[in-house]
């Protein structure tokens, strides 16, 4: 067998595969083997410098050995099934497992086995092009793992939304994730927005509880859309009213503006919705601009998420004020100073409010 394979390592067969200057200065792995395939199967005829480098066996440990010498407790074997078929018919055959070091180390081996014919076209040995992948194979699970924990985190979050979204604003439910449940006090001008549906006691008087609550959530439904779609942000339903703020949480430089459409849209569409029940609403509509604070109150177990401020009193006041003048928007003269003249506005007095030093003049737009 040994002279076999001393003949096989003749110069001569090598020079049939590439040059052997091209050989020994190659990057990667080569390995030659014999082209027995049945037991005890190839031996090794011929490994270049990356060989050894890759395996740290050296040529002359190396040679007359099995291939099978860079096998291990850890070896897939079974990606070997077609090897024998592919090599037989002439295919080229891949394959990726875990090899041995000579020192006993485990690495990916990526590898391709090509068969070498001789000038009648017989198949006579195997060259292997040989690859250590295990950087790129770890840079792989990395990878999948970093995917696979997006994925999880994208599926957490859209549960989040879906489930504590009906309770409280998307974009809130944003900062809470990114501050673990915790949202710090924010202070910062917003727009504050205050409505109320007109004659609402009156009108569900005779009403069921059922009834009241499918008008009102249909109401608030409409409502809510069209106040959203304003880049506000509902804070809290009290009985048939709303309060909403605008540039809190979510910056919006329009804040005042947007707050302004979002009521102007909303008289607009009540003007001619009906709801369910056959019945029509009116709101009626306070507006503020001002500094407020925000963020989660509440005890250890159970916290929400609240404004508060003057800002936040007056656009309530104001509010009620529409009742007194016969109008359906009011807005402070902070925010007509924020609209500037985007907004058909006139003043319409100079009123006192409880709980306040100054008269603040209001304004109605249409």
């Amino acid at each position: 067998m040994w002279s076999e394979t001393k003949q096989a390592m003749n110069p001569d067969h090598i020079q049939k595969i590439a040059p052997m200057a091209i050989l020994e200065a190659a990057v990667e792995s080569i390995l030659v083997t014999t082209a027995d395939l049945e037991s005890p199967g190839p031996t090794i005829i011929y490994t270049n410098p990356a060989f050894e480098r890759m395996t740290g066996w050296s040529k002359e440990e190396i040679v007359g050995q099995s291939p099978r010498v860079l096998q291990g407790p850890s070896t897939d074997r079974s990606v070997f099934n077609d090897l024998k078929r592919k090599l037989r018919h002439g295919e080229i055959w891949e394959a990726r497992t875990i090899n041995y070091r000579k020192d006993g180390q485990e690495f990916v081996m990526e590898w391709s086995i090509a068969p070498i014919r001789d000038e009648g076209g017989a198949i006579y040995q195997y060259v292997a092009v040989q690859r250590d992948v295990t950087e790129r194979v770890e840079t792989e699970r990395k990878l999948e793992q970093a995917k696979e924990v997006a994925i999880d985190s994208l599926r957490k979050r859209e549960l989040m939304h879906e489930t504590f979204g009906k309770f409280i604003p998307n974009a809130i439910v944003d900062r809470v994730i990114a501050d673990a449940g915790i949202l710090e006090p924010d202070l910062r001008e917003a727009t504050v927005f205050f409505s109320d549906i007109v004659g609402f006691t009156t009108l569900t008087e005779h009403m069921d509880p059922r009834s009241i609550m499918l008008l009102l959530n249909e109401y608030f439904s409409l409502v809510t859309a069209l106040i959203e779609s304003k880049g506000g942000v509902i804070n809290q339903f009290q009985g048939d009213a709303i309060l909403a703020t605008f540039n809190l949480p979510v910056q919006d430089p329009r804040h005042a503006a947007n707050a302004v459409e979002a009521a102007l849209e909303i008289q607009d569409t009540l003007s001619t919705y009906r709801f369910g029940n056959g019945s029509t609403l009116s709101t009626r509509i306070g507006i503020n601009t001002g500094t407020v604070v925000a963020g989660t109150v509440g005890s250890s177990g159970r916290l929400g998420y609240t404004v508060h401020g003057d800002a936040v009193n007056l656009a309530a006041r104001i509010e009620q004020e529409n009742k007194r003048f016969g109008t359906q928007i009011l807005i402070t003269e902070a925010t007509a100073r924020e609209i500037g003249d985007e907004f058909d506005s006139r003043t319409v007095d100079t009123i006192s409010v409880p709980g306040r030093g100054r008269p603040v003049t209001v304004c109605t737009v249409k």
